[in-house]
C-alpha cells in the first residue's frame, strides 16, 4: 500500500526541491502544504505517516503546528522532523522537541541523511500498518454480532437486507438523541439518514450503500448527514459494512458512524483563518487572489471590465512608530470599517497586510464607480482618527487599473496598481492615480533618483540658497529662509521631487540635520561680519518627519554651541500639515526648540489644517501668509483674510510675513493691510549665499570696516 509524506513549507521553492529529494523513494505519495493551518486541514482528512515540517512560517509557525498535531489521538503519534535553518541553540531544539518533535534537520541539508532518516520512518509506519491488517483479518472472522459490539464508543446502527433497522446500540442512541425503540423497525433512510440523491430517494435497493454492501465492499463517507432529536440535521462520519448469514450469504449492513460536528467547527476555523485577516476582519491575500481570479475569468466571459483599487495609507508609519503597534492596529480597524462604508455589498475589500488595502469592482460602470469610490475613500480617510484619546490623521494613495486594457493577468494588475499607487504618493500623497503606461519609466526614474539621493546623502552633496525677506517700508533685508538645492550632473533637481523620496526613505532626517547646522555656521559668520538688524533671522523648514526625532532639540542646541551663535538668529518653519500629527513628541520637541530661543514661523498658514485651539498649543513667533492669498489681495475676499490674519498675529503676539510677492501693487496693498514683511520673487528669488551677502553689504554696516574707521579716527 502506498505511504503519505506531508511536506510543509510557506517557501514553494522549498516544496520544489523536497519533493526531488523524496522523488527516490518507491511507492511514496508526497502531499506538499504551504501553510500551518493547510497542513492541520490535510491531516483531518488524510492519513501519513511523517510529516517534515518547516519551523519558521508566518501566521502559524511549525511549533504551533506539532503542537495542535499532539492534541489529536489521529495525529499524536506521527513522526515529525523539523526543518529549520534559522537556529541551533539547545533551547530552540528542545522546545521543537517539547512541541512533539523527533528530529531536527539544519537547511541546507544533506539529501541521503534526510532520505536515510526518512526511509527508517517509512519502514516503521510499513511494520505498524502491517500489524494493523493482520488485527483486521482477524476482526473480520467474528460474528456480525461481535462487529456490532466491538467500537461501544461510536454509534452503531445493524439493517436487514430491506434497509429495516435491527440493533442500536447505547452509543448511537446517545448521539441521534433518539432511543432505539423508536428507530428499530424504521427504514435507515427515512428514519436516520438525510439524502438528496435522487437515487436513494428511488429506493433503497438503489442506494450507493446497498450497491456496495451487496457486492461485498464497504460503503464509507465522510460529509453524510443524519436526523437526530427534533430533526436537528447532524454531521457525521460513517463506514457501512455488509454482514453475511452463518451460510456466508449477504443478509444485511451494520453502520458505525460518529459526531463530527466539532470537526466541522475546526475546519470551518482554518478555513476562515485561511480566507480572513484576524484583525480587521476583512479579506486577506489568499482571499484578494481568488477573488481576482474569479473577476478575470467572469470578464473573459461576458466581456464586462472590472476595477481594481490598491490603496496604501498616508503616515502609517509614523503611528506606528510613535504611538506604538497597539495604536496602528486599532487605526487599520477604524479604516477599515471607514472603507467598508464607502463601497458596495457587492465590491470586494481586502488587507494584503500593513497598510495595504485592495477593492475590487465589477459591475457595468466599474471605471466610473472606481473613480466616486476613491474621492469617497480619500474624504472619508482625510477625516481625523480618534485613538486611545489622540487626534490623528492619516490620509490614503489610492492606484487604479482596469481590466484587461491595463493588466492581461493578475500578476500584470497588481504591479500596474502599485505603480499607480506610488505615482499618487509621489505626486503628494492623499490622492489617486489612474494607470498609464509611461508611469513605469516615471517609476523607474524615481528609483534610480533614489539611488543618486542616497550617494549624495552620504557626502552631503547639497547647496543651500537663500531668500530674502524684506522690509516693504524701507527696502531693508531682516531675514532670509533657507532653501536646500541639488544638482545631479548639469541639471537641477526640483525639491518638489526629491523631498517626498528623502521624506519617504526616511534620509530627510541627516538632511534636516546638514541643513540646520549648515545655516547655523552660516548666520554665524553674517552675524559676525554684518550689523544685522534686531529679530534678523535665517529659517529653516522642518518636515513633520523631523520633528518627530526624539534626540532633535539636543541635536539642534550642540550645533548652536559649536556654531557659538545667538539662537534668537535660527528660526524653523513648519508647516500646517503639523496638525496631522499632533503627537506628544512633535509638541515637545517645538517646546524645546523654543526653549533654546529659535523661533518658530508657521508656513503656508490658511491653507490646510489651523484652528484657534490648535495654534494656542504652538510655541509660534511667526504666522507666513501663503502664496495663493496673497494672488488676491486685491480682491475683498482676499483683503479680509490677509487683514483677519495680521489681527490674529497681532492678537497672538507674533509677527506676520506675507510670501510669493511678485508685484508692487501687492507690496503696496499689503502694507495697507497691516503686513510689512515680505519674500517673494519682486524682491529676489532663493540666490546662493554670496549673492546674499552683497545685499547685506548694501544694507549693512560691515563691523570690520566699522572698527578700522574708529581705530582710525582715534589715532
Amino acid at each position: 500500500m502506498k505511504q503519505s509524506i506531508l511536506i510543509v513549507d510557506d517557501q514553494k521553492a522549498n516544496l520544489v526541491a523536497l519533493e526531488a529529494t523524496l522523488a527516490d523513494l518507491d511507492n511514496v505519495e508526497i502531499i506538499s502544504a504551504t501553510s500551518g493551518p493547510e497542513a492541520l486541514s490535510i491531516l483531518l482528512k488524510q492519513t501519513v505517516a511523517m510529516v517534515l515540517l518547516d519551523v519558521q512560517m508566518p501566521g502559524m509557525d511549525g511549533f504551533e503546528v506539532a503542537s495542535y498535531m499532539r492534541q489529536r489521538s489521529k495525529t499524536r503519534h506521527i513522526p515529525i522532523i523539523f526543518l529549520t535553518a534559522i537556529n541551533k541553540e539547545e533551547s530552540y531544539m528542545f522546545k521543537g522537541y517539547e512541541s512533539g518533535g523527533v528530529d531536527f534537520m539544519f537547511k541546507p541539508f544533506d539529501p541521503f541523511v534526510l532520505l536515510s532518516k526518512v526511509r527508517i520512518f517509512l519502514e516503521l509506519d510499513g511494520r505498524q500498518r502491517q500489524l494493523e491488517d493482520a488485527l483486521s483479518k482477524l476482526k473480520q472472522v467474528k460474528t456480525s454480532n461481535e462487529v456490532l459490539l466491538r467500537s461501544v464508543g461510536e454509534g452503531i446502527i445493524g439493517v436487514c437486507l430491506k434497509g429495516t433497522i435491527t440493533f442500536v446500540n447505547p452509543a448511537a442512541e446517545m448521539i441521534l438523541g433518539v432511543h432505539s425503540s423508536a428507530l428499530i423497525g424504521q427504514h435507515l433512510y427515512e428514519a436516520v439518514i438525510v439524502s438528496t440523491h435522487h437515487a436513494e430517494k428511488t429506493g433503497w435497493f438503489h442506494t450507493k450503500l446497498y450497491k456496495a454492501c451487496s457486492e461485498g465492499r464497504a460503503f464509507h463517507t465522510d460529509v453524510g448527514v443524519f436526523r437526530s432529536h427534533h430533526d436537528k440535521m447532524l454531521p457525521v462520519e460513517y463506514t457501512a459494512s455488509p454482514t453475511h448469514s452463518p451460510s456466508g450469504k449477504f443478509d444485511g449492513a451494520v453502520i458505525v458512524f460518529k459526531d463530527i460536528t466539532e470537526r466541522k467547527k475546526i475546519e470551518e476555523k482554518l478555513h476562515y483563518m485561511a480566507q480572513y485577516d484576524a484583525l480587521t476582519e476583512l479579506g486577506n491575500r489568499n482571499l484578494f487572489s481568488s477573488a481576482l481570479n474569479n473577476s478575470i475569468t467572469y470578464s473573459d466571459h461576458s466581456g464586462q471590465s472590472f476595477a481594481l483599487l490598491f490603496m496604501d495609507l498616508d503616515r502609517f508609519k509614523q503611528v506606528n512608530d510613535t504611538l506604538g503597534h497597539d495604536a496602528g492596529d486599532e487605526l487599520l480597524k477604524e479604516v477599515a470599517i471607514r472603507v467598508a462604508q464607502c463601497i458596495r455589498d457587492s465590491d470586494i475589500l481586502c488587507r494584503l497586510g500593513g497598510d495595504e488595502f485592495t477593492v475590487i469592482i465589477n459591475g457595468e460602470y466599474a471605471e466610473k464607480a472606481s473613480v466616486r469610490v476613491s474621492e469617497k475613500l480619500i474624504q472619508a480617510l482625510s477625516q481625523p482618527f480618534e485613538i486611545f484619546g489622540q487626534e490623528l490623521y492619516v490620509g490614503a494613495s489610492i492606484g487604479i487599473v482596469y481590466y484587461p486594457e491595463m493588466g492581461k493577468d493578475t500578476s500584470e494588475l497588481i504591479r500596474n496598481a502599485d505603480m499607480a499607487m506610488y505615482q499618487a504618493k509621489h505626486e503628494g500623497r492623499n490622492r489617486y492615480r489612474v494607470f498609464e503606461p509611461d508611469m513605469k519609466t516615471q517609476v523607474e526614474e524615481s528609483m534610480a533618483l533614489e539611488v543618486e539621493l542616497r550617494r549624495a546623502v552620504e557626502t552631503m552633496d547639497f547647496q543651500l540658497h537663500y531668500q530674502p525677506k524684506f522690509d516693504m517700508t524701507n527696502g531693508q533685508v531682516v531675514g532670509a529662509e533657507a532653501l536646500l538645492r541639488w544638482k545631479v550632473g548639469d541639471k537641477m533637481i526640483s525639491p518638489a521631487t526629491f523631498i517626498p523620496i528623502a521624506e519617504e526613505t526616511g534620509l530627510i532626517n541627516g538632511i534636516g540635520r546638514w541643513v540646520f547646522e549648515t545655516a547655523a555656521v552660516q548666520v554665524k559668520q553674517w552675524s559676525t561680519r554684518f550689523d544685522l538688524p534686531e529679530g534678523f533671522r535665517i529659517s529653516v523648514n522642518m518636515s513633520v518627519q523631523q520633528l518627530q526625532d526624539p534626540d532633535l532639540v539636543r541635536v539642534m542646541g550642540s550645533f548652536i554651541d559649536a556654531a557659538n551663535i545667538d539662537p534668537g538668529l535660527l528660526e524653523i518653519e513648519i508647516t500646517e500639515s503639523l496638525f496631522l500629527e499632533r503627537t506628544e513628541v512633535n509638541l515637545r520637541n517645538l517646546a524645546g526648540i523654543r526653549g533654546l530661543g529659535s523661533g518658530i514661523a508657521l508656513d503656508d498658514f490658511g491653507t490646510g489644517y489651523s484652528s484657534m485651539g490648535y495654534l494656542a498649543q504652538l510655541p509660534l513667533t511667526v504666522l507666513k501668509i501663503d502664496k495663493t492669498f496673497v494672488d488676491d489681495v486685491h480682491k475683498p475676499q482676499g483683503s479680509a483674510i490677509i487683514s483677519a490674519v495680521v489681527a490674529l498675529a497681532r492678537g497672538l503676539g507674533v509677527d506676520v510675513i506675507a510670501e510669493g510677492v511678485e508685484q508692487e501693487d501687492q507690496a503696496s496693498r499689503l502694507i495697507e493691510l497691516g503686513c510689512v514683511t515680505a519674500q517673494g520673487f519682486y524682491y529676489s528669488k532663493p540666490i546662493p549665499a554670496e549673492e546674499l551677502e552683497q545685499l547685506l553689504e548694501s544694507s549693512f554696516v560691515i563691523l570690520d570696516s566699522a572698527v578700522s574707521s574708529a581705530a582710525n579716527s582715534g589715532s
